[in-house]
């Protein structure tokens, strides 16, 4: 996987190359690597990530404006695709690349009244990552709000610039210099003025939170108020809003966070005075500031100007008597949250708190049962429930190695003279009454059909509900299957699980491993395996639109599993033969090994039953295909493990077809361009097109061939 993964990467990094090279070409490459975002590898899409970003932050300037807005608008959907990815590299580049499209696609839309899917798509992009701003995306919120308060900072970074965008653009400027919301037409039917203002002030109230907060994120708070500098000079009618809240920040009035040292706060404290300090002198020099708010705008600037004098006199980081009067916020964590515990009782299985606290050393056995009962259903009403998951996901951690510990104990204490005790009794018991288990009834073939039927119908029934996910353990194999195929493939469990278990029941579960079985039998097993595919099969073609994932799952388990045994099959077959040859002349057989291997690498493997049910697919897939689906399409065939020359014949009915032939042509480009083993296939298709009775398809098809030199 780690090699087909590199391989992709080096032909993306050619196409990058070509894109920003050739004018003409990076319009056709940006769209191709817009199809590639629902890859599985994390490698992959963090490569389109870091690419579409810089495509759209550093366009060549000679690709018109009109193509630049039409790649934006293809982009929107991707881009959120690629903001569920939880990695934070990919997220930070889906960020400023969602800043650049929502600027080129909301001007679009101004300019071009009743584009709904364009907006409804704008707006799924902006809800998505206004929403993330208040989590902690990409990893998982905790327990402790102060904690994630602090961490994940790049991300909130990125946001806040979204954010100030949005609020840039979705409301009215005094000056026409930038654009904003007063530049769009008050009849606007999508573009509605007071729905939009009124989304850009709960924004504006969001990103003042920071600066209102009890503690000091004293990145955020910096962030912002360098991005109020540029707020306040383009929407002046706000600043009723904004000093209030820039005047009423006291940084000696906050707390301490719990996960910052003295001197970190205390220079967390200076960086914000000095960012506030150069905020208003700015707003006083552009004579902006309302008159009524301009005395109290001074005196805040003296007193900061003071202070700021004051810590430069002296090193802040010394200690000094001011320290004392530092709070510090109640820590909402658990001072004791070690999962192992040195003294084996149940103070210190149980206890949370400080060691060294004198709270562990009460005894509430003193109390009366019915204050204890009161106690406990008040401290069970009033916590946090997923504090509480936390706290007994210790307490549990603990248990678990206080049981483990014991049953070492245990088995080391039972060895010597009592297994030699427990050996005799073994041999002097008899048993009155020898129970047999009845064998298990015989099922017919037919019976076997109804019963894999049936499993069948169960999985799908179960696919459709929704289940808790669970980590699944790996099972150890007995070396009687190749390693390949025992790697897991569930590591967590969702609905598609089910699903995922049928392709391997298909592909897999029916094999038959011994040596000795019939021939009759192995007919049957595949039989009853193709039970299971056809269902596969009808299950991709009652929605062919959703389904493609489990279907290139299901088809990719089929290539896997029927190449790896069959070139074990072919293994044998070789070393066998070249046993023969050695054990008839010794001499004529020189590393034996390294010959079976070379040849097993030069011989093509055969994957029959793949190629049936993947020719099946795509013939039923095609003639459904609408000339918006080229993204399914794209996807099918790009994560598609083997295509041949004959399963490329739909693609020749595509490009026929006046409505499609664009799809058609566009997949045989993409073909040519990333999979390098099926080029020549698609040239001779392009061949036969070439030489049909259709001008249009002649034309494209020689123009193909001409651009790659055929």
């Amino acid at each position: 996987m780690a090699e087909e993964v590199g391989a992709i990467v080096a032909q993306l990094d050619q196409a990058r190359e070509l894109a920003f090279s050739n004018t003409e070409m990076f319009p056709q490459v940006v769209k191709q690597i817009l199809n590639l975002v629902n890859h599985p590898s994390i490698e992959i899409q963090r490569w389109c990530g870091l690419f579409l970003k810089k495509a759209f932050t550093s366009e060549p300037k000679e690709v018109p404006k009109g193509v630049i807005i039409d790649l934006a608008i293809d982009a929107l959907v991707p881009a959120k695709t690629l903001a569920q990815t939880k990695d934070l590299e990919v997220f930070k580049a889906v960020i400023d690349l969602s800043i650049i499209l929502y600027k080129l696609v909301f001007s679009y839309v101004a300019d071009n009244d009743g584009s709904h899917a364009i907006w409804d798509s704008l707006r799924n992009l902006k809800n998505d990552l206004i929403t993330k701003f208040d989590l902690q995306f990409p990893f998982e919120p905790s327990y402790d709000k102060e904690h994630d308060q602090v961490r994940n900072l790049d991300a909130k970074l990125e946001l806040l610039k979204f954010l100030f965008t949005v609020i840039d653009y979705q409301l009215r400027s005094l000056s026409t210099r930038f654009y904003s919301l007063a530049r769009v037409n008050p009849q606007h039917t999508l573009i509605k003025q007071g729905p939009m203002e009124a989304e850009a002030l709960a924004l504006l109230e969001k990103v003042l939170a920071p600066i209102q907060d009890e503690i000091l994120v004293t990145p955020l708070v910096t962030a912002v108020m360098n991005h109020l500098a540029v707020v306040v000079r383009r929407k002046r009618q706000f600043l009723d809003r904004v000093i209030p809240v820039l005047e009423s920040f006291e940084s000696n009035l906050k707390l301490q966070s719990n996960y910052e040292s003295l001197e970190a706060f205390k220079l967390s404290k200076k960086y914000c005075d000095r960012t506030l300090r150069c905020l208003l002198n700015y707003m006083s020099k552009s004579q902006i500031i309302p008159p009524a708010y301009q005395n109290a705008v001074n005196r805040k600037i003296a007193t900061l100007t003071s202070r700021g004098d004051d810590i430069r006199k002296k090193n802040i980081l010394e200690a000094s008597p001011d320290d004392t009067n530092i709070k510090k916020r109640k820590y909402e964590g658990f001072e004791n949250p070690l999962k192992k515990i040195k003294t084996l009782d149940y103070k210190h299985l149980y206890g949370l708190t400080d060691v060294n606290s004198d709270l562990n050393n009460f005894d509430l056995s003193t109390l009366p049962q019915h204050i204890l009962v009161s106690m406990a259903l008040t401290a069970l009403q009033r916590a946090d429930v997923k504090r509480l998951a936390a706290a007994l996901e210790i307490v549990s951690s603990r248990y678990s190695e206080v049981v483990k510990g014991m049953s070492q104990v245990k088995s080391e204490a039972a060895t010597g003279d009592d297994e030699e005790d427990d050996d005799d009794a073994a041999e002097n018991f008899t048993s009155e009454t020898t129970y047999t288990v009845p064998p298990p009834k015989s099922l017919s073939f037919q019976e076997k059909k109804e019963h894999v039927k049936m499993i069948v119908d169960n999985f799908f029934g179960l696919s459709e509900k929704n289940g808790d996910s669970q980590e699944i353990v790996k099972k150890q194999d007995n070396g009687s299957v190749s390693k390949e195929l025992t790697k897991v493939a569930v590591k967590t469990w969702n609905r598609d699980s089910w699903l995922l278990l049928l392709t391997r029941l298909a592909t897999r579960g029916m094999y038959t491993i011994d040596g000795d079985e019939s021939l009759q039998d192995v007919a049957q097993n595949e039989q009853l395996s193709d039970i299971i595919r056809q269902a596969l099969f009808d299950y991709f073609l009652a929605n062919i639109h959703e389904r493609v994932d489990t279907t290139i799952e299901w088809l990719n388990e089929e290539w896997y599993s029927e190449k790896v045994t069959n070139e074990e099959k072919l293994r044998d077959e070789i070393r066998e033969k070249w046993q023969q040859k050695y054990e008839s002349d010794p001499n004529s057989v020189d590393d034996m090994e390294r010959k079976i291997e070379q040849e097993v690498a030069s011989t093509p493997v055969d994957t029959p039953r793949y190629n049936k049910w993947c020719q099946k697919v795509l013939d039923a897939m095609i003639p459904f295909l609408e000339p918006t689906d080229r993204k399914i399409f794209l996807r099918m065939i790009s994560d598609l493990p083997y295509l041949n020359e004959k399963m490329l014949s739909g693609v020749k009915s595509l490009c026929a077809d006046p409505a499609r032939s664009k799809l058609g042509f566009l997949a045989l480009q993409f073909l040519v361009m990333y999979r390098p083993p099926i080029k020549e296939a698609c040239f001779n298709v392009l061949r036969e097109l070439q030489s049909s009775d259709q001008e249009d398809l002649k034309e494209e098809a020689s123009k193909l061939l001409t651009k790659y030199g055929q």
